[in-house]
């Protein structure tokens, strides 16, 4: 049963059919690639299956079953710039192609963006995308099984060929979309974007920015955050375990706010732990202890200047008025083009506005300013939030006059 499966999705396990399989695809302008992966105990995500098609037939690549100078041919068509490779919610599939090959596909086409530039929906699942351009209904069945388990199952394999089998229609369909609508070079800078994104490594020592409600901290505090997390995700790399299985985020942030000088003090701290309070978990003292005491000890003598700056605070509830000005705003323009809001504004595009206006002087964040948007309602955002503030402002003076 397992052996017929196989052989009609073509699994390459060998040399000689992952050559064969290359051969096939000689001379074409564009093949359908996605992934299997399993991250659950692991920091990098552990790449177990590599579907490639040609639309017309789809192999199934054992990347387990191959030493990494055996797959060099399948880098060199990951790297051919002559051959487009589409993918869909392909975020995660270039971080594990990185991480195990050492290659991100260039150029790529991701159709659940293209998707939202064309109005059929931000954020579509592979199933619904096919469904909506296909008239297909596919099976969601094996989509959390165990793909390093061998031999695959009859099911997994069916499945695995299937998350390849539509791709090339759809990005056709997409791109034909595109071009009719003049919005294939906005979605060019949008892969550019994800493509650059994708080649960079997260520096450890910066980190400490994602924690939730760092932004409550001051400067000093923010040195011990920014300490305990970049160890934590050097260790977190070195032992290929996920971050919060070393210290949870929420752990680090007591741990920068307590600021715990003994173990006494930092017993304290887990002593709180519980389901309804918040508190270090026995497992992080037991294990980390001495190692957390001593990164706060090490951040307390740091020189102040080298302290990070606070970072922004959210925006404040007095320009909720003005936050929802600029949602009309975009919500207007996105439904004047047909075309997901998110793809167009993101929340945290129209937060880094205000926050900056607020600050003194009010700038776009960089997906705005440096591509399309900019002048489609960059520009327009910017006129909107000035004179909110300034309406904001003349509010207050006249109010405080006629105390």
């Amino acid at each position: 049963m397992c052996e017929k499966s196989v052989e009609a999705h073509g699994l390459v396990s060998d040399p000689r059919s992952l050559a064969q399989a290359l051969e096939s695809l000689r001379g074409a302008e564009a093949v359908a690639l996605d992934t299997e992966f399993i991250r659950t105990d692991t920091y990098y995500p552990c790449l177990a299956l590599i579907q490639i098609s040609d639309g017309q037939t789809t192999w199934l690549i054992d990347p387990l079953a191959f030493d990494r100078d055996e797959l060099e041919p399948l880098i060199s068509l990951l790297k051919d710039r002559q051959v487009v490779k589409v993918l869909h919610s392909c975020s995660e599939d270039l971080e594990v192609l990185r991480h195990a090959l050492g290659v991100l596909p260039e150029p790529f086409f991701d159709t659940q963006v293209a998707a939202a530039f064309v109005g059929l929906g931000f954020s579509l699942s592979y199933q619904a995308l096919v469904r909506e351009v296909e008239g297909v209904q596919l099976d969601k069945h094996e989509t959390r099984s165990d793909w390093l388990q061998r031999p695959l199952s009859p099911e997994q394999l069916r499945y695995a060929a299937e998350d390849v089998e539509h791709l090339l229609a759809i990005h056709q369909t997409l791109r034909d979309k595109l071009i009719s609508l003049e919005r294939f070079s906005w979605f060019e800078q949008d892969m550019d974007i994800m493509l650059k994104a994708a080649g960079e490594e997260a520096r450890p020592e910066d980190y400490y920015q994602r924690v939730k409600g760092a932004w409550k901290l001051n400067r000093q505090s923010l040195a011990v955050l920014r300490r305990l997390c970049n160890w934590r995700e050097q260790e977190a790399r070195t032992r290929d375990r996920p971050r919060n299985r070393i210290v949870a985020d929420k752990d680090t942030l007591q741990l920068a706010m307590g600021q715990p000088r003994s173990w006494q003090q930092l017993s304290a701290l887990g002593a709180s732990s519980g389901r309804d309070k918040a508190g270090l978990h026995p497992r992080v003292l037991r294990v980390y202890g001495d190692q957390l005491l001593a990164l706060i000890e090490q951040a307390r003598a740091d020189a102040p200047e080298s302290y990070p700056q606070v970072l922004p605070k959210p925006v404040p509830r007095e320009q909720g008025g003005l936050m929802k000005q600029c949602k009309r705003l975009v919500q207007q323009k996105a439904d004047s083009l047909d075309m997901a809001v998110e793809i167009l504004v993101r929340k945290a595009d129209l937060s880094f506005l205000l926050q900056s206006a607020v600050e003194g002087r009010a700038n776009l964040s960089e997906r705005i300013e440096t591509t399309w948007r900019k002048g489609l309602v960059g520009d327009q955002l910017l006129a909107l939030v000035g004179e909110g503030l300034a309406a904001n402002s003349n509010a207050v003076q006249a109010e405080e006059g006629a105390k």
